[in-house]
């Protein structure tokens, strides 16, 4: 039998894969890492907190992108849609962008919010993630502060 009469696995199925790999292996090992069921409008993961063995309802979504090598020297540039860009600001939940350089064997991270809003005629735009926001430098207690921070808000607003 020769070889093309397989199914091949195009690279950038392996990168997002592996990207997937590292980010959950990153994270506290008591918090959840889930897919969610619908279709990818830009959520990619969500994440959910729990301190100790306590639930806290408490939640991030994330948008996770990866490449084979480094875009920049102090950044790493994510490409993004304004229609996705859009989408995920209009979240309640906070939201992380997420990129994974196979060669660094590392992935970077910025808060949506940090994002600079897109021209209103732009289609796609450039977002620059900091190469010092690494996932193994553990952010994770930055980032649960501020969701926890953010919910607390969004709670309060809520009551009467």
């Amino acid at each position: 039998m020769t070889d093309d009469a397989f199914p091949t696995r195009p690279n950038a199925h392996q990168l997002e894969e592996l990207s997937e790999r590292f980010f959950r292996s990153s994270l506290p090992r008591n918090w959840t890492c889930e897919r969610p069921a619908a279709g990818d409008y830009g959520v990619d993961l969500r994440v959910e907190l729990f301190e100790d063995d306590r639930a806290t309802g408490r939640e991030f979504l994330v948008q996770l992108k990866s490449s084979a090598e480094r875009s920049g020297n102090d950044t790493e540039v994510v490409e993004l849609k304004v229609t996705t860009y859009n989408y995920l600001r209009d979240k309640l939940s906070v939201v992380i962008l997420v990129k994974f350089i196979e060669s660094d064997n590392e992935a970077y991270w910025l808060f949506l919010r940090d994002v600079p809003s897109p021209a209103a005629h732009q289609k796609t735009f450039s977002v620059h993630i900091p190469r010092t926001n690494r996932l193994s430098a553990d952010p994770w207690p930055v980032i649960q502060d501020h969701v926890h921070l953010v919910t607390r808000k969004k709670l309060a607003a809520n009551r009467p």
